[in-house]
């Protein structure tokens, strides 16, 4: 076949195969993994299930993304920590099953690879999956010339648990009088940055002030808060009810979907300190306390329904894992056709 200068090739086109092979090079994993018997590189990871630990395993499986934070990391170029970001938003809903997470995959998605920038975010969900011990066993990396504007990128995380049958988190198990403690949040977590990018583009929040001794873009971009561990240590000296992890939606939105239809989580408004950046957002877009409470999570990143005799364990463990922890109300017989009310 003969040499051509002017031939168009799949390089010239946007897509640089091998600028996307050196990318994913920081994602494999030297170490022999238990239960993983083709992982990255293949066209599809195979993982062994271990019979002994789960001995009727049911798979449970959740898939998330990080919204429009990238934004928010692309302008103030600091992509170190979406990663955890996106770890997060896929562990934190899996685990409110009872599952234990086992497995990770990522999909970054591009119009031109940006080595610094992508090595940047693939090294972070690599970090944040290692320290949770959950295994990165596969992704994919779109590079989609003309899809998406300079250095502009999208993630979508998924997650595969395993509990056993038994051990499944169900809302029947809710009973009344049950209590509802909340675990602190780092922050925004990855929800509700579309209304906070408005501010930021309107000119009514700056990233380059502190207000009340806040770091505005400290407090925006801090990563989200990964609870598997700690819920995993509760779990081992308490029998879990049934938990709530705080998304988008807040805790009006996602509190109610834990509980059965026949009850009603009463939530007792002072009682969990909110961190100062949600006051800082509220006042500048003048959103009510019921905004703010089905917009953000206000301070608590996962709420679990505990019997009230094992109240003052589980905040003992909490505390001593560095958490801090509220019993913030409690499930009462159902008022009227709220799922859900403050006091």
């Amino acid at each position: 076949m003969k040499k051509n200068k002017n031939r168009l090739t799949y390089k010239k086109s946007g897509v640089d195969i091998a600028k996307a092979s050196s990318l994913i090079s920081v994602l494999k994993d030297k170490r022999k993994r238990s239960g993983v018997l083709s992982g990255i590189g293949g066209f599809a990871s195979l993982f062994a299930i271990d019979n002994k630990k789960y001995k009727n395993p049911v798979i449970v499986c959740g898939t998330d993304g990080v919204g429009t934070k990238l934004k928010l990391a692309t302008l103030l170029n600091q992509h170190n920590s979406i990663g955890q970001d996106l770890l997060a938003m896929c562990v934190n809903d899996v685990i409110t099953t009872g599952a234990d997470p086992i497995l990770f995959l990522d999909y970054l998605a591009t119009g031109s690879i940006n080595l610094k920038i992508h090595k940047t975010v693939l090294k972070g969900i690599k970090s944040a999956c290692d320290k949770h011990n959950i295994i990165l066993i596969g992704g994919e990396t779109a590079e989609m010339p003309g899809m998406y504007s300079k250095n502009d990128y999208d993630l979508a995380g998924f997650c595969v648990g395993l509990v056993d049958k038994k051990n499944i988190l169900d809302k029947k198990n809710v009973k009344k009088d049950n209590l509802l403690v909340g675990i602190n949040s780092s922050g925004i977590h990855s929800n509700g940055f579309s209304l906070i990018n408005n501010l930021i583009n309107k000119k009514f929040l700056s990233l380059n002030k502190k207000i009340n001794n806040i770091d505005i873009k400290k407090a925006l971009i801090k990563p989200t808060l990964i609870y598997s561990d700690i819920i995993k240590k509760i779990s081992m000296v308490v029998r879990l009810k049934s938990m709530s992890h705080i998304t988008g939606g807040g805790i009006t939105e996602n509190l109610p979907r834990v509980i059965p239809d026949n009850l009603t989580a009463k939530v007792i408004r002072n009682s969990w300190v909110m961190p100062k950046i949600f006051k800082i957002i509220q006042e500048k877009s003048r959103l009510t306390d019921d905004d703010m409470l089905k917009t953000f999570n206000c301070g608590l990143g996962m709420i679990i329904i505990i019997d009230k005799k094992d109240e003052l364990k589980v905040h003992n463990i909490i505390k001593k894992n560095g958490f801090r922890s509220y019993t913030i109300g409690k499930i009462i017989k159902r008022m009227k056709n709220q799922s859900i009310c403050y006091d």
